[in-house]
């Protein structure tokens, strides 16, 4: 075949096997034999099978680049590389470790779309695999339930803030604050929670101390330890449809937990987001805020009203 900038002059088509000039069919294999009946291309298939392969990047271009196809398959180029397929050659070829260039080659050619061929691995590499996906699969079905109860507890956008060990988000009706017992029994958490002011030790560690934000409902506010998680659910005094004298719906909001809030728990806006309009929690019947209860499914559930002080 010509070069690609020659004229080409093509060959006469016959049939590979007897010669034959009518009523030809082409192998639609290869594409570049052709045959005068099943009977002649079966005959000849020890010959041809040699030269007869797919080339999907020809048969993609042929209808409108019929030349450059036949060329394609003439020289036995199955894939045309891009710039960057070009780069990852130069790589190999100056890589003193890894991939050679015509490992690289390999793992292009042959496929209409060159991409990196699968990874190979020694069986010692495999039996590394394997024991490192099980110690992977041990890992997480060893994972405490108090640890993805803990990651299912979201804080909704500039309602709340995530500190880490412990989180916090409110409505317009109560606030929550949830406090993960790392490496702490429950029966060392020492909580203190009046309508004014609240404080966490776990063990010897202070987490929050001092004077609330805002006045919450006694009555109606509670605390729980459940799988390793504390969880204080307080009721404001000033809320949507019962607000203090003089006061709007803004003045309900809580910019952090205390009045003197570290910088963590403090969230970041001057004024109270669109969405907290809308976060409500209805009352039953007129009364009290229904709180949610310890869940039935998890043990180490303990549930106290606000008078309690200190977890058993």
């Amino acid at each position: 075949m010509a070069a690609m900038h020659e004229a080409e002059e093509l060959p006469p088509r016959e049939c590979a096997n007897c010669g034959a000039t009518e009523a030809l069919l082409r192998c639609s294999r290869c594409h570049g034999a052709f045959f005068c009946g099943v009977k002649c291309q079966k005959a000849y298939w020890p010959f041809h099978r040699s030269d007869c392969y797919r080339n999907e990047f020809a048969d993609q271009i042929e209808n409108r680049e019929p030349k450059f196809a036949r060329w394609m398959r003439s020289h036995r180029k199955l894939a045309v590389l891009k710039d960057d397929e070009v780069d990852r050659l130069e790589r190999a070829s100056k890589a003193a470790v890894g991939d050679t260039r015509e490992d690289v080659m390999d793992s292009m050619y042959g496929r209409l779309i060159p991409k990196p061929a699968e990874p190979k691995y020694s069986g010692e590499d495999i039996v590394r695999m394997r024991r490192r996906d099980e110690d992977l699969s041990h890992m997480v079905a060893s994972t405490s339930a108090d640890m993805l109860e803990w990651k299912d507890i979201t804080v909704p956008e500039s309602l709340g803030m995530d500190c880490d060990s412990y989180k916090w988000y409110q409505n317009q009706t109560y606030v929550e604050v949830h406090a993960l017992l790392k490496g702490c029994q429950p029966s060392k958490v020492a909580l203190q929670l009046t309508t004014t002011h609240l404080s966490i030790v776990l063990d010897t560690r202070p987490l929050l101390s001092g004077e609330l934000h805002s006045e919450i409902k006694s009555d109606a506010s509670t605390w729980y330890i459940e799988n390793k998680i504390l969880h204080i659910i307080m009721m404001k005094r000033n809320r949507r449809g019962s607000y203090a004298s003089g006061s709007t719906n803004a003045d309900t909001f809580w910019f952090s937990p205390l009045q003197k809030g570290p910088a963590e728990a403090t969230i970041p806006v001057q004024h109270p987001p669109t969405s907290y309009y809308s976060s409500y929690a209805e009352l039953e019947n007129g009364g009290p805020l229904a709180l949610p209860p310890p869940r039935s499914s998890h043990h180490n559930a303990q549930q106290n009203s606000i008078m309690d002080i200190t977890a058993p």
